[in-house]
């Protein structure tokens, strides 16, 4: 399992396997103008990480930015004075990821992703090549939201920083309950344990995870109380930003300003932790998005760095994907992490208003 990743580069460059004619932008070396970066032709890349000799352990996918470059991969992203100018079809103005964070995937592979500047919830559809939005109602609009979730049905749950509250939309994107405005200072990350009918909560104002019954939408109860300046000890928090399960139910915290992440129990008992502050691996600076793949490997996005990094269960710094950029495989402003079913690994940023899909590679289990 964890052993099979031997190349521990910090923020490790990532092998170009095979270019090909097609929609994806990369930079180039012009020999004419000497060592200046410019755009070449458009390409597609097929990107890995780490680099050869190793195995290959994660492949870049793919990456969404707006309604246009869907239909059109060839397309460049609208900047900001193409909405200013009008420039744009005024459909293609509102389906354009601004800045995202939260991310989640449902059963039908669509992506749901929190924008928190325009405050809506994006619903992109990869298959069928279309974006819709979730934004409330005019009775319940949205504030702040930030983090996403959904449960086996197929319901998205959304976080609202501003509200204080959790929303709760059916499949089709009825607004069904709002929750939580009782209990909940500044929610952020939310995780659902589908096992157990709860979601957790990051509550970076209350320095705790609040937990809530998913079908009765009642709080149940919360994990943690502040951590002492300097002093941070097992089970306290400081700016918890986001949440994350493994198979076992196990809660993975993004512990922000105390630059770890602490793992607990369903029931909330600490059960160990990692990573400190600094610049080299295994460090922190602002760990935000955390997951976790099937064979329990914990990613955590780290905003200051521009990249995640990948654990083994025990904490152990593996590899580091991604550096800062806007190239595919780069980031500018990472917030968000998220791996569904399949393992595939998307990330949010909030500068560059971009959503990216990476493949965790499974190595056969005979492999060194």
């Amino acid at each position: 399992m964890s052993k099979t990743f031997r190349s521990l580069r910090w923020v490790a460059g990532a092998a170009i396997l095979s270019t090909s004619l097609s929609g994806i932008q990369t930079k180039a070396i012009d020999k004419k103008e000497g060592s200046k970066p410019v755009r070449a032709a458009q390409q597609s890349l097929e990107l890995i990480w780490p680099l050869p000799p190793d195995p290959p352990r994660v492949r870049w996918v793919a990456e969404y930015t707006d309604i246009a470059r869907m239909k059109n991969p060839a397309a460049k992203k609208n900047g900001w004075l193409n909405t200013f100018t009008g420039t744009k079809a005024p459909d293609e103005k509102k389906m354009e990821l601004r800045k995202p964070y939260g991310i989640a995937t449902d059963s039908r592979g669509r992506i749901y992703t929190a924008d928190t500047e325009l405050r809506v919830v994006f619903v992109i559809d990869p298959a069928a090549k279309v974006m819709g939005r979730r934004q409330g109602s005019s009775r319940a609009p949205m504030g702040l939201p930030v983090g996403v979730a959904t449960d086996a049905e197929d319901r998205l749950f959304v976080s609202d920083a501003q509200l204080h509250a959790i929303t709760c939309f059916d499949p089709a994107g009825k607004l069904i309950a709002r929750f939580g405005a009782a209990s909940l200072g500044r929610p952020g990350g939310i995780a659902i344990d589908r096992q157990r009918n709860r979601l957790y909560a990051a509550d970076a104002k209350e320095n705790r995870i609040a937990v809530f019954d998913i079908n009765t939408f009642e709080f149940l109860s919360s994990f943690g109380t502040p951590s002492k300046s300097r002093k941070p000890e097992k089970g306290t928090f400081s700016g918890p930003t986001n949440v994350a399960l493994d198979r076992n139910g196990n809660l993975y915290v993004a512990d922000t300003l105390n630059c770890r992440v602490q793992v607990l129990s369903p029931e909330g008992k600490a059960l160990r932790e990692f990573g400190t502050p600094g610049n080299r691996p295994g460090n922190f600076l602002r760990p935000k998005g955390i997951a976790v793949d099937s064979e329990g490997h914990v990613y955590v996005a780290d905003a200051e760095f521009n990249n995640f990094q990948i654990f083994s269960p025990e904490g152990q710094s593996l590899l580091a994907v991604g550096m800062l950029g806007t190239a595919p495989g780069e980031f500018g402003l990472i917030a968000g992490l998220h791996i569904d079913s399949e393992n595939r690994i998307y990330t949010s940023e909030m500068y560059t208003g971009r959503i990216q899909v990476f493949q965790y590679i499974a190595q056969p289990a005979s492999a060194p």
